[in-house]
């Protein structure tokens, strides 16, 4: 993970799945999510604060388009 291994304490990840972004929140979990839910809290306790903020695709749409050519 670059922004642990670059020494950031504090990180925001923004992200366009409403979903996720509320089980984050709320510490809930799906069992279809839970690999990622797991995961992502895993890598949360590396920094000393990270903030988790929906983004609706509409308004992301340049990121969006990147992380699709990627698959």
């Amino acid at each position: 993970m670059t922004a642990a291994s670059s020494n950031i304490r504090s990180l925001t990840v923004l992200s366009d799945s409403q979903t996720l972004i509320k089980l984050l929140k709320t510490k809930e979990s799906r069992p279809a999510l839970f690999g990622i839910i797991f995961d992502i809290y895993h890598f949360s306790s590396l920094f000393d604060s990270i903030a988790f903020v929906y983004v609706p695709r509409l308004e992301n749409i340049e990121a969006d388009t990147v992380a699709k050519s990627a698959l």
